[in-house]
């Protein structure tokens, strides 16, 4: 067990302290706080006896127990920086350290020293993080175990059913559970919200995988309708292919270029044929003119005519001679001139025929040229179809291979949301082992669980202990918790009572026995010791001398049981001489407590 032993607290400007310091020193035994106010001399209180106590718990904390405003802390008096420094030791089974904390308002600051290196943190929320961590310290341990206020605070008794559970469970350091069950059923109700999407998901998965099947359905009959088609037409395409193949290899392969070859030499040939038909003609025609004219002259000759047929000049006897000369030879070129004209007619004649088949030879070129490219172009024709229709072919095997795919694509889809059906469905399943856990653990950490056992073993030692700090206060009433942390008080008649039909000192005695009780069972349920239990107004008016003296025995017998170093913070005189220890005497003067050597009265 960790053991945290308060050494000393020095206060400057806190409070009413003003300029001059407060030390006290926690040594072992029973000490009491009082003093005077000499400002009011007939007032008890606000002297300024509790400010130590709050000084302990403002070191720690860096608040005070009546919660005031931060502005309210320093005194408004001096005006000075508030400082507060706090000695302690921390043992364990291996070392002893020492600590000390020093705290300052106007401005804000805080150290912590470990064997008198600063150890001060970063920040104060992490300076004040790490010293409630090494002295194990909540603001409910210290009110219940180490600053215990009285006539201050509500008594257990007189607080709600709710607040007094939770008293009661941080008390038995059970509000671990309430504040594990809370988190359980934060844990739980998002487990649940995260199993109630993941269980829709998997409707809707399943819906998804059962459309996806009902769609693989309608798209495997569509597709075999489609394909169907598809084959049908290929099918018609093949076969029209074919046809045209075949239409193909009835024209022949024609070389066109060497019938226009043979065209343009047959039209050459007939241009020659043309010129020289027209130079025959031509000479034909000059050959008959000089025929026409050689007869003409020839008839002339002979003739009575008195003048010459060729020179026109008047005839005479010995032209006559010549004449008959000049007509023999005309004679032989009319007979020439007759061979000629035969023979150029029978050239021209030929030259004609020879026209008339270069003409008839041209005539079926042109016609063969005609024809070969006519089947050039319904060869051509024919093999763009055939091209055109091997390019369906290509398409129609695209468009087979799509249609066989979509089964693959809704296999695929089918294979994906199954496997995310199979994965929703082991998320569910371990959603509902997780909500199984959860609801186990809940119900051990509820109260009809763990916490409950816990309960039942604990309230017979709490029962014990009030019952027996309810005698040793000369209590004659007895009271007990129930398992639900209700308490049953009798009297002495054996009678059931409310706490407030007893009197006054009674139910003092009641608030102590719980108080002491409640201290006892805390601190046995902790991992940590304090040397040090202040009590604060523990008597006051309802407890006479015999009550004083009750309580100052216990307080006694429970400072050397506990080792301890107790304060009793009282303006009770009474309470003075019972003390073991010191009496440290407040003295409040214009406003300002300080204090004093204490003289006695």
């Amino acid at each position: 067990m960790k053991q945290v032993n308060f050494k000393r607290v020095a206060i400057q400007h806190f409070l009413s302290v003003g300029e001059e310091p407060v030390v006290v020193d926690f040594s072992k035994g029973l000490h009491v706080i009082t003093g005077t106010n000499k400002d009011k001399p007939d007032r008890r209180n606000a002297i300024g006896k509790s400010t130590i106590a709050d000084s302990i718990y403002f070191a720690i904390f860096g608040d005070t127990l009546r919660e005031l405003k931060k502005d309210l802390i320093p005194n408004n008096i001096t005006g000075g920086k508030t400082h507060v420094e706090l000695d302690f030791e921390v043992a364990t089974a291996k070392e002893t350290t020492k600590y000390k904390v020093i705290r300052h308002l106007n401005p804000s600051k805080v150290l912590i020293f470990k064997n008198d290196v600063d150890i001060t943190r970063d920040s104060i929320a992490n300076t004040n993080k790490f010293i409630c961590d090494v002295t194990s310290a909540t603001p409910s341990i210290f009110q219940n175990c180490v600053i215990m206020t009285v006539n201050n605070a509500v008594p257990f008794m007189a607080k709600s059913k709710i607040e007094k559970r939770k008293f009661i469970e941080d008390i038995f350091g059970m509000e671990v559970f309430s504040q594990m069950l809370a988190q359980l059923r934060v844990e739980y109700n998002d487990l649940k919200r995260d199993h109630d999407i993941v269980q829709a998901t998997l409707v809707e998965v399943k819906n998804q995988n059962n459309n996806f099947v009902k769609q693989k359905e309608a798209a495997l009959t569509k597709r075999e309708e489609k394909k169907q088609v598809y084959v049908e037409r290929k099918d018609n395409n093949i076969i029209e292919k074919e046809r045209l193949n075949t239409r193909l290899k009835e024209f022949e392969d024609e070389d066109t270029s060497k019938i226009e070859e043979r065209i343009k030499h047959y039209t050459n040939t007939l241009v020659t044929v043309e010129e020289k038909i027209s130079e025959k003609t031509v000479e034909v025609s000059t050959k008959k003119a000089e025929l026409s004219h050689s007869k003409s002259a020839y008839n002339k000759i002979g003739t009575d005519a008195a003048e010459c047929p060729v020179c026109l000049r008047p005839m005479e006897d010995h032209d006559v001679e010549y004449m008959e000369k000049e007509k023999s030879i005309l004679r032989t070129k009319l007979i020439k001139f007759g061979d000629d004209i035969k023979l150029l007619s029978e050239g021209l004649d030929k030259a004609k025929e020879a026209k008339a088949k270069c003409m008839q030879i041209i005539q079926s070129n042109n016609n063969k040229l005609s024809e070969a490219k006519l089947a050039n172009q319904k060869r051509e024709s024919i093999q763009q179809r055939i091209n055109q229709l091997d390019d369906w072919l290509e398409e129609l095997e695209v468009d087979l291979k799509t249609v066989g795919s979509t089964e693959t694509d809704f296999d695929n889809l089918i294979i994906e949301t199954e496997k995310r059906l199979k994965d929703t469905e082991d998320k569910v399943e371990n959603f509902r082992k997780d909500l199984s856990k959860l609801d186990i653990v809940k119900y051990v950490v509820s109260e009809e669980g763990v916490k409950s056992f816990i309960v039942n073993k604990l309230l017979e030692l709490l029962n014990n202990k009030l019952l027996t700090y309810l005698r040793k206060l000369d209590s004659n009433s007895i009271c007990i918790f129930n398992e639900y942390f209700e308490e049953e008080i009798t009297n002495e008649k054996n009678k059931i009572c409310s706490y407030f039909n007893f009197s006054g000192a009674e139910r003092k005695s009641i608030d102590l026995a719980c108080l002491f009780t409640f201290s006892d069972m805390r601190r046995m349920q902790g991992g940590v010791k304090y040397n040090l239990a202040i009590y604060d107004e523990l008597f006051d008016s309802s407890f006479d001398e015999k009550g004083i003296e009750l309580v100052t025995q216990i307080l006694q017998e429970r400072t050397e049981e506990l080792d301890e170093c107790s304060i009793v913070i009282s303006h009770r005189k009474e309470s003075i001489k019972a003390v073991t220890g010191e009496v440290i005497y407040i003295e409040k003067e214009k406003g300002i407590s300080r204090r004093v050597a204490y003289t006695e009265l």
